[in-house]
């Protein structure tokens, strides 16, 4: 047999092992990221079913590219809301508080930052005010998609981690683990979707504003 047969004997099972499991993944992160302000945990559902099907280089690799770009893609949900709603959400308190925070930065630059951002959909605002703004919508999918592989790369890989040393410690299955996971995230997500963003920082700078004044 020669060399070459050899390396695609080796690698063709594990890419179509994965197939259903990736087109599962591709689904889970777009619905997640599709939803405004709010969604599952994608990379921690991502993370718990490449540890289901077996962690090795070419699954991790696989898991975090479809994960990044199904999550990107579902942004341009966000961005047609914006556009088709952009005189409407003018009078929302958080859109409105996070379009003055970008003014005079870098749009992109801003939307590579909040696009890897753990946690926090602050790229949801991005997407509407770019969608407002009648931005290019494929260039901020360009960084987007980007900024999320990155992101994919590294939650998942320290979810994985995470998820295994864990288990080994509590004796909980790995998959159980990323399902409770999963549910706490998801509530987690739900709470900060209701926090009001404009409130919070006022709070925080009135707080800096008192500290330099006694300090002074």
């Amino acid at each position: 047999m020669r060399l070459g047969e050899k390396i695609n004997k080796a690698i063709t099972p594990v890419i179509l092992m994965q197939y259903y499991i990736l087109a599962l993944i591709f689904v889970l992160s777009f619905i997640s990221n599709a939803t405004p302000f709010f969604g599952a945990p994608y990379t921690i559902i991502a993370s718990t079913l490449l540890i289901q099907e077996g962690v090795n280089p070419y699954n991790f690799l696989e898991v975090v590219i479809v994960s990044g770009i199904g999550s990107a893609i579902a942004k341009s949900v966000m961005y047609m809301i914006g556009y088709g709603l952009g005189s409407t959400l003018k009078n929302n308190k958080n859109v409105k508080f996070f379009h003055q925070s970008i003014k005079g930065r870098s749009f992109y630059l801003v939307l590579f930052l909040t696009a890897i951002l753990p946690f926090f959909p602050f790229d949801d605002f991005v997407f509407l005010v770019g969608g407002a703004g009648k931005a290019s919508i494929i260039k901020m999918l360009e960084i987007t998609i980007f900024s999320k592989i990155l992101k994919s790369s590294m939650e998942i890989g320290i979810e994985v981690t995470g998820l295994i040393q864990i288990s080994r410690l509590t004796d909980i299955p790995s998959v159980e683990l990323g399902i409770i996971s999963s549910i706490l995230f998801a509530i987690l997500g739900f709470l900060l979707f209701k926090i009001d963003w404009e409130k919070m920082y006022k709070r925080v700078e009135r707080y800096f504003n008192v500290s330099d004044r006694n300090s002074t």
